[in-house]
């Protein structure tokens, strides 16, 4: 058995050579940025006002005359001579020799004078660079999301170089599993772990293949896990990864060329967790339980999409006050245990084990517990992984 934190280092120490391809922004959103990019322009090209006002020279004059109006994206050469004011609108470029602008509201205009009503104490200009200078690093690596391109938008750019999507396959393993919708045999169940785990990796950063489901069939699962593999860059499997007469994945694995680099990891929920690789793939294979596969899946499939990705990924832990304590009976090995969050803070879900689906209907992260702890205290604050 590996302990938890060795699983996670191995996945992140695994290259493969990082392959890019150019996207439209309009369909980079998720995506995963591998490499810093750099600022073309400065932010913004150019001096423009904060707001709507009056830009002067900003001498003392108790009124000024009203020269002209300068309209977002209009340019004027014409300087500001003292004694003058120019109307401009918030985000037109400040013109010549301007030093300041008073906002609109703090000002009266009459017969083509300008008379300001109260004191203005900022300049209210933003000037050319300010937001970011042309070379300057403009996003680091990481998952882009919906700000990150509207950053790049600004920078002139149509479209951004991302890392190619590994293909990621998810498979359900179980003669149990129907399919929602339909009518349950006698001692069925419906398929929840196969829609669970395609939609945490939606988003983008994997392209993602529903390879349905698998009787507890050692041909069939042998058949299936070898068909799959000639596809797809991650299988993830659910089920028949323990030691049951019909937990046929770890043989049906080696059968097809499987090289175990892991099984059975030291962490709660879902110790039975085995991973392995092929020449050109990767294969995880989750206990059935859905909270260990939810776990899993965020703990460790998604670590591995993001190293293939060429990400050093270290997902965020957000710190949160506890509002109520928090314990657990066995400490031999680290647990991650499902909590809410209100606006006292954090509380354990009632859960009863990896089995409890419904349990993740409440559950808006996971805090880890060491080995050797037994609770969490009220009052204090402590790391959360969030998932929702």
């Amino acid at each position: 058995m590996i302990p938890f934190d060795h699983a996670v280092q191995q996945l992140r120490s695994l290259k493969m050579p990082l392959v890019t391809e150019e996207v439209p922004l309009a369909r980079a959103l998720g995506r995963v940025l591998p490499r810093q990019v750099e600022a073309t322009l400065d932010q913004p090209p150019f001096d423009k006002a904060a707001m709507d006002g009056w830009a002067h020279d900003g001498g003392d004059s108790a009124t000024l005359n009203a020269i002209t109006t300068i309209a977002a994206g209009e340019f004027q050469d014409r300087p500001v001579l003292p004694g003058e004011a120019v109307k401009i609108m918030t985000g037109a470029p400040i013109p010549p020799r301007a030093k300041r602008v008073q906002r609109i509201e703090w000002s009266e205009l009459k017969d083509g004078l300008v008379r300001f009503t109260r004191k203005e104490g900022m300049a209210n200009i933003i000037r050319r660079g300010e937001n970011a200078r042309a070379g300057s690093v403009l996003l680091h690596p990481r998952v882009l999301a919906a700000s990150d391109l509207a950053v790049l938008a600004a920078d002139g750019r149509a479209a951004v170089e991302v890392a190619r999507r590994p293909v990621v396959g998810v498979l359900s393993t179980g003669s149990e599993l129907f399919e929602p919708g339909v009518v349950l045999d006698p001692g069925g169940i419906y398929d929840s772990n196969r829609i669970m785990v395609l939609s945490q990796l939606a988003g983008g950063a994997a392209d993602l293949v529903d390879l349905g489901t698998v009787p507890d069939d050692a041909t069939a699962t042998r058949d299936k896990i070898a068909a799959a593999l000639e596809r797809v860059t991650i299988l993830v499997l659910s089920g028949g990864v323990s030691r049951g007469d019909f937990d046929h994945v770890p043989q049906a694995l080696d059968d097809c060329g499987v090289r175990t680099e892991f099984h059975w990891v030291a962490v709660k929920p879902g110790r039975p967790t085995y991973f392995g690789r092929t020449t050109r793939s990767f294969v995880f294979g989750l206990a059935g339980n859905p909270v260990s596969v939810f776990v899993h899946t965020e703990l460790l499939v998604r670590t591995l999409i993001m190293t293939l990705s060429g990400l050093d990924w270290d997902p965020k832990l957000v710190p949160v006050p506890v509002a109520q304590k928090i314990t657990r009976r066995s400490t031999d090995r680290i647990e991650f245990v499902p909590i809410s969050i209100d606006s006292d803070g954090l509380r354990p879900v009632d859960y009863g084990g990896p089995s409890a689906l419904q349990a993740l209907a409440e559950t808006d992260g996971l805090v880890r517990f060491e080995v050797g702890q037994r609770e969490i205290e009220a009052k204090g604050v402590t790391n959360v992984r969030r998932v929702r």
